[in-house]
């Protein structure tokens, strides 16, 4: 069985780095974790892994991006 994913959505490849490094920290191998650089790269990472059958746990997103706010991913 494989671990629900955290799926992290920055346009700030420096903010994503640090994200999943504070989040592998803090959760340890409870969770996998994604990352993305845009919204449309975030929801098209999202569909995959939900096609795939991954459960998705948690997306944690930047509001403010190129083309797509993070309440629009």
């Amino acid at each position: 069985m494989t671990k629900p994913v955290i799926l992290c959505v920055d346009d700030e490849p420096m903010i994503l780095d640090t994200l999943r490094r504070l989040l592998r920290r803090t959760l340890g191998g409870k969770y996998r974790f994604e990352c993305a650089g845009s919204g449309s790269e975030g929801i098209k990472l999202a569909q995959e892994l939900i096609e795939a059958g991954e459960e998705l746990a948690v997306v944690i997103s930047d509001y403010m991006m190129p083309g797509l706010r993070g309440d629009e991913c």
